[in-house]
């Protein structure tokens, strides 16, 4: 009994070898650990920053669909860096407005200016005017007018009071009557407050669409700068101003130290809106001739 005693306490006991062989066993996994652990979790960033902005555009041509309105995502420029995009947030544009007439302006050509007649209120009852509170008017200035139904139309590029626009280009004929016959067709506005933001170290690279020739949608001046928007319609196609491109492509990835102007390190995604279709999809960029040769 004895014996067999002693043979079970040594067997449960480690030897010097077995204790440094398991010591370098663990060494070697620590500095694997440490070689590799950042890149695996730059890549699981990126992942996630992929993953978020499918999700936005998703749930935006969702709401689209569902609420049968113009629904889409406003993508903000980083102020510190125009190329980059870090924040998000959700845009609806409002249906046509009308009623009312236009007044009668004088004969003098070209007409920059139009008056609406009374109950007519463009500013939606924020008079006195406040420049600070332009997104609650109810017509703002990068809307646009189509009169007398002739399918032309004009882009409004300021609000002078309550009942006075401004157009661009000016008429050139006169309006010698009230009419009406107009609609003025509302630009996005965001929907809400809240910001969408990627998560911290990733970013949306739109320099890469002037690099790689695939234009965002462009900003109309009037209004404003400094962000593009992707718009779905009540069909789910996007119906963006001026879309020169089957697809709208968005290059997600982090920033590298090492290698600062090279978009293909790390382990970015392109997320591309099909605009004929409204589909997202998720494409890992292709070194060849062009980086969307997977978007399919």
């Amino acid at each position: 009994m004895t014996t067999t005693r002693m043979s079970r306490l040594n067997r449960d006991a480690f030897t010097l070898v077995e204790l440094l062989v398991v010591i370098s066993i663990m060494a070697i996994l620590a500095t694997l650990t440490i070689a590799f652990f950042p890149n695996a979790a730059s890549s699981q960033r990126e992942a996630r920053a992929a993953m978020s902005v499918q999700g936005w555009l998703n749930i935006a041509k969702q709401r689209a669909l569902r609420d049968q309105v113009p629904f889409g995502i406003r993508l903000i420029q980083n102020p510190a860096d125009a190329t980059q995009v870090i924040e998000a947030q959700y845009i609806q544009q409002p249906d046509d407005f009308t009623g009312g007439v236009v007044a009668s302006v004088p004969l003098l050509s070209p007409i920059e200016f139009l008056v609406f007649s009374p109950p007519v209120d463009l500013l939606n009852g924020n008079a006195p005017m406040n420049p600070a509170e332009q997104r609650f008017w109810a017509v703002q200035p990068g809307d646009s007018i189509e009169l007398m139904g002739t399918g032309l139309v004009r882009q409004i590029i300021d609000i002078m009071d309550q009942t006075t626009l401004k157009i661009s280009p000016p008429l050139t004929y006169p309006i010698t009557i009230p009419t009406s016959s107009y609609r003025i067709i509302r630009a996005p506005r965001p929907a809400g407050d809240e910001k969408l933001s990627l998560p911290d170290n990733t970013f949306i690279d739109i320099g890469t669409n002037a690099t790689f020739k695939s234009p965002l949608p462009p900003t109309d001046p009037n209004v404003g700068s400094g962000f593009a928007d992707i718009v779905f319609g009540p069909s789910g196609q996007v119906i963006s101003r001026n879309v020169a491109t089957p697809n709208i492509h968005l290059w997600v990835r982090s920033p590298n130290q090492d290698y600062p102007t090279d978009v293909f390190r790390g382990d970015p995604t392109i997320v591309s809106v099909f605009v004929r279709s409204g589909f997202v999809g998720a494409y890992p960029p292709e070194r060849s001739l062009t980086p969307y040769a997977l978007v399919k």
